[in-house]
């Protein structure tokens, strides 16, 4: 089933992009404004909402863009959106410096422990089991949701596997969105604020 899953989720999401690019100040990195997500009843359209850098210890760790449906409401409370909300999203990670697969994963694994901080180990460890290649820079991790089909990662367009789990897919998107997230100027970078 679970490989008949990524199948499905994989072919939904070849990514062309369309139309303008934004560009991440700090860093110059440019991302398309429009992407446009084949869908079982039409393309699916995802609009970039905002870009911000993640830094660690004043070093420059990667340029993010996030993405939502073409549409979706963010209401008054668009961080509980971000985390909760039904609708196609994408946040990508372009790398501006190497980072080793063990300090992916624990990035990974610590930011939703932030949120989650008991319970859902086996689907905590399978999401961070799937980085076990080193990023370089200039390299990309894209994760991706799309309604009832869970949370799709990729690293430099290899497809790498799907998160399933409902919880534990909210306090992902809670590293970036949440009350307690990696960066509180990212944060409000990634939507536009």
């Amino acid at each position: 089933m679970r490989s008949v899953m990524l199948v499905l989720l994989v072919s939904l999401l070849a990514a062309p992009a369309t139309g303008d690019m934004i560009v991440e100040e700090k860093s110059g990195i440019e991302f398309p404004s429009v992407l446009a997500l084949p869908g079982p009843d039409g393309a699916i359209q995802l609009d970039a909402l905002g870009t911000g850098i993640r830094t660690k210890f004043r070093f420059k760790v990667y340029a993010a863009c996030f993405y939502a449906e073409k549409g979706a409401d963010l209401g008054e409370e668009p961080c509980e959106a971000a985390i909760r909300g039904d609708f196609a999203k994408r946040i990508v990670m372009h790398f501006l410096r190497d980072v080793d697969a063990e300090k992916i994963a624990g990035a990974y694994r610590d930011g939703i422990r932030k949120t989650l901080d008991e319970g859902h180990d086996e689907a905590i460890e399978g999401f961070c089991g799937l980085f076990t290649e080193k990023v370089l820079e200039g390299q990309t991790i894209v994760l991706t949701q799309l309604p009832g089909k869970g949370v799709l990662a990729e690293q430099d367009g290899q497809k790498l596997g799907i998160l399933e789990d409902g919880k534990v897919i909210a306090a992902l998107w809670a590293t970036w969105f949440g009350e307690k997230p990696i960066s509180g100027k990212l944060k409000k970078g990634l939507l536009g604020q």
